[in-house]
């Protein structure tokens, strides 16, 4: 029996990252006494994992992340194999796989006790307020006089989300008293499942609107200690992209003040929370504090932290900062090992003259679009992610499905000049595909 038994729970969306990894390859066949047994989606395993002498037992079914048969093929596993990790990149099984390790009592990783504060937003939002750390007034609702209370006290705009929502959705941006009302009266109790109630549970939370700059910090910890991080510029925002704005992120050297800033915020907000005894993979996104009175460190307000890494177009981003000329190291890899406790490096290096940058551009609603495939910019590479000269209907931002039409990737020396490259290829772009309303023939 292998000294490391790992249990993977992994499940397949949509992505504009076309990738199939083999867990497999992350494993040294000289240093690592490592089995791994999987649960994923249908078709999401390789063929090389299929066969991998690794792999000792694996399932796949149509969603892992609505199939409740998780809990009871993995217990059925653990009497049998007795694992020692747990690991899953997924947001939406932070939480189950936490609670699974607390059942299996395995004492690496989140669990039942530490998940809430990497997953759900009112219980974040409040560690971090006892803990000093600045975040946006919030309140949880249980009914909409809660709504209405927090804004005759706050004013508007206001933010409403799901407090275990991920990306953007669910999330609503409420700007004045006509907004409130339709939401109340049509978008509020929709949001829940009518035929078991008709109340709020506390499911909502409801933050002040903040100004300013958006950042997002993806780290690897441990023992509570930052041992490397990846530090990002938001273009636009998740929320501006799924109302129809082309969002991205540009890379934050480490000759750029901002980097040891996130870094100390980051460092501040972790020595805060509970932290896992072993590895945090963590992702966490900053507003700007453009408060005057602030107080000298509050440079950064929180927005939320999850425990995990970022999703597949940044990873690919930090790819291109880290690994580019590297073969078999990569995000993806290091994010693994680190989480089952395998060796990773103690220094990665990183080009102190290059910034990547992307910009990924969304489907225009309720219209059939045209994609061109090739892109005559320099130094810019273009990939068309919806299919090539087939028309395509979009009807509204899908958290499962794909919504980009396009995205922009540019490798610069300054973040100044990647975003001006990739507005640009975005400005092309916009001239040359063909938009056809869906009420012309």
């Amino acid at each position: 029996m292998a000294s490391k038994r790992v249990l993977i729970v992994d499940c397949q969306f949509p992505s504009i990252i076309i990738s199939k990894q083999s867990w497999s390859n992350f494993i040294d066949d000289d240093n690592d006494d490592t089995d791994l047994y999987i649960f994923t989606s249908n078709g999401a395993l390789s063929e090389t994992d299929k066969i991998s002498k690794y792999i000792r037992v694996y399932k796949e079914v149509p969603d892992p992340t609505t199939d409740g048969t998780l809990e009871l093929w993995a217990l059925e596993m653990h009497r049998k194999h007795v694992f020692t990790h747990i690991y899953t990149k997924c947001e939406e099984l932070i939480f189950r796989v936490a609670h699974l390790r607390s059942l299996l009592k395995i004492k690496t990783g989140l669990t039942a006790e530490t998940v809430a504060a990497y997953r759900e937003k009112v219980c974040m939002k409040e560690i971090a307020q006892r803990g000093g750390f600045p975040v946006p007034k919030f309140a949880r609702l249980y009914s909409p006089s809660d709504l209405i209370d927090f804004i005759e006290k706050n004013k508007y705009p206001v933010i409403i989300k799901p407090t275990l929502g991920r990306g953007t959705s669910g999330i609503h941006l409420i700007k004045n008293e006509n907004e409130l009302e339709i939401f109340l009266s049509s978008k509020l109790f929709s949001c829940i499942d009518i035929n078991q109630r008709t109340d709020l549970v506390g499911e909502f939370i409801v933050e002040q609107f903040i100004n300013g700059r958006m950042f997002h910090v993806n780290g690897i910890a441990k023992n509570g200690r930052i041992m490397h991080i990846w530090p990002f510029n938001y273009i636009n925002t998740c929320l501006a992209f799924c109302q129809g704005t082309a969002y991205g992120n540009s890379s934050i050297p480490q000759s750029n003040l901002l980097y040891n800033r996130l870094y100390k915020t980051a460092q501040r907000l972790l020595d805060i929370f509970p932290t896992p005894s072993d590895v945090l993979n963590f992702h966490l996104e900053l507003f700007e504090n453009l408060d005057k009175n602030r107080l000298p460190n509050d440079d950064f307000i929180l927005c939320e932290i999850s425990g995990r890494g970022p999703g597949g177009s940044i990873r690919h981003l930090i790819n291109l900062l880290c690994f580019e000329n590297d073969t078999k190291e990569s995000y993806a890899r290091l994010d693994f090992r680190a989480s089952i406790s395998l060796s990773i490096p103690k220094f990665i290096e990183e080009d102190q003259e290059k910034v990547v940058t992307d910009l990924i551009v969304p489907f225009k609603q309720d219209q059939f679009i045209y994609i061109p495939r090739q892109c005559p910019i320099d130094y810019l590479v273009y990939t068309p992610i919806g299919e090539i000269g087939k028309a395509l209907t979009y009807k509204k931002y899908n958290i499962n499905g794909i919504n980009s039409a396009c995205r922009f990737v540019a490798i610069t020396k300054t973040k100044d000049e990647g975003q001006k490259l990739v507005e640009k290829g975005l400005q092309w772009f916009e001239n040359v595909c063909i938009n056809i309303s869906s009420d012309e023939s």
